[in-house]
């Protein structure tokens, strides 16, 4: 796999505030978690690193989303076993292939997905700006400082863990990769799920 990776900061000029974007990143943590330091702007100063939480899990949404993937899911299958138990014409057994394969995502592939993502994904504020940073597969680097940070939503959970959006979360039926964030919950749009999240809050907005 390259090692280049996307430097995304939409919209702005770092040094004046938003969210960037550029493609001159190399990845140098040899597979490993990405350093900060081989992130943050020369001249930033590095207050905090984390991450989002490890492994398989179930997310609040969940609640709308397994329903509606199971209803998608089984009427893809129903379809597609309909048509080739009846024998019907090819173009309708092909027709129902692409719709049992993303019922399957929808199911049980997007939570490994969601994992896989989750675990090569950091994050790190410096006395600048915040950033989301993914190694490896489909690697980025999200930048938020001056009026990106504006809107930012704190999420505050039990046990001093919450989340930290920096822009609202898209509906199940966006379209484009920001709709299927929602489904497979690793995004660089938020600090998904952190300890001591009010403090990485304060830190945050201090910047604004």
């Amino acid at each position: 796999m390259s090692r280049d990776a996307r430097v995304v900061i939409s919209g702005e000029d770092p040094k004046v505030g938003g969210v960037t974007e550029k493609s001159d990143f190399a990845d140098r943590s040899g597979g490993e978690m990405l350093p900060a330091a081989d992130v943050i702007l020369p001249g930033e100063r590095l207050l905090w690193t984390g991450a989002p939480p490890r492994g398989l899990r179930l997310r609040q949404i969940d609640a709308l989303l397994i329903p509606f993937s199971l209803l998608w899911g089984g009427f893809a299958i129903v379809w597609e076993s309909v048509a080739i138990g009846g024998h019907a014409p090819w173009f309708f057994r092909l027709w129902g292939i692409p719709f049992v394969l993303v019922g399957l995502y929808l199911i049980l592939v997007r939570f490994f997905v969601d994992a896989y993502l989750r675990a090569r994904t950091s994050y790190a504020v410096t006395d600048r700006a915040a950033y989301g940073v993914r190694i490896n597969a489909f690697p980025a680097v999200r930048r938020y400082s001056g009026s990106a940070l504006d809107s930012v939503i704190f999420e505050p959970k039990a046990s001093g863990i919450g989340t930290i959006r920096f822009a609202a979360m898209p509906s199940i039926f966006s379209m484009g990769s920001r709709g299927w964030t929602v489904w497979n919950g690793a995004t660089l749009d938020c600090f998904d799920s952190i300890p001591d999240a009010r403090r990485v809050y304060e830190l945050v907005i201090s910047h604004e």
